[in-house]
């Protein structure tokens, strides 16, 4: 496999940091991907790592995406090029049924506009399939915690072509009290609550207070739509 570096993406800052807090147990992760021994190898990988409860794995994503519409998982690992169906198409069917599954994209074939993109769908990671499968695990753990992974070989998402999508709320970021402004800038930088916590000198449970609250004033469900806000607002 070719060498790169894939990190934990902080808006504007690339970080090989990862965050401490370990992976939630009881776990539901679905993989698709039509490569039956990448699938193999991948699937052995993941259930070492993080053990999940459940884990179904398709090579068509017809079949994947019914299985998350059906029982949605905690996670979904998606190739971006199915021979059936895109994974952006998959991942727009859940959004359009109002499923927050946190998602993973791979890819072999990385473009420089498909992080923007994807943040976009509510995708919060993104790794190039030829990187090594503790990479993989290290986005899956980040995305996991809440937190946002690209590949270091991908430039990050456009703050001007983010913040020109429809959906997001009107609110700028006078709607956020000064302290919900520092929680938030530290979630859009893929902080978790336990970072945020230490750096606010906050609990963890007021950290996720603060955070559900922020997504409660804006009308927002999921982080990738908050950090295009944050971007849009200038709080990244």
């Amino acid at each position: 496999m070719r060498g790169m570096l894939a990190v934990c993406y902080q808006l504007g800052v690339l970080t090989s940091e990862m965050p401490s807090t370990a992976a939630p147990v009881a776990l539901h992760f679905v993989l698709v991907d039509d490569t039956a021994t990448f699938r193999g190898l991948l699937k052995a990988s993941l259930q070492q790592r993080f053990q999940p409860r459940v884990f179904q794995d398709f090579a068509q994503g017809a079949d994947a995406l019914a299985a998350c519409l059906a029982n949605p998982p905690d996670l979904l690992i998606a190739d971006l090029y199915l021979r059936d169906l895109d994974g952006r198409d998959i991942v727009r069917r859940l959004r359009e049924r109002g499923l927050a599954t946190r998602v993973v994209i791979l890819t072999a074939h990385p473009e420089a506009q498909l992080p923007a993109e994807l943040v976009s769908l509510g995708v919060a990671g993104f790794v190039d399939k030829n990187s090594p499968f503790e990479q993989i695990d290290r986005a899956v753990q980040c995305v996991l915690e809440g937190g946002m992974f690209f590949s270091a070989t991908v430039p990050p998402p456009v703050p001007s072509s983010l913040a020109s999508l429809p959906e997001l709320p009107r609110l700028g970021a006078e709607a956020l009290s000064e302290r919900e402004r520092e929680v938030v800038r530290l979630v859009a930088r893929g902080r978790v609550s336990k970072e945020i916590g230490a750096q606010l000198d906050l609990s963890t449970r007021t950290v996720e207070k603060h955070r559900a609250r922020i997504l409660a004033k804006l009308g927002l469900h999921d982080v990738p739509t908050l950090v295009r806000w944050c971007l849009r607002n200038g709080l990244g």
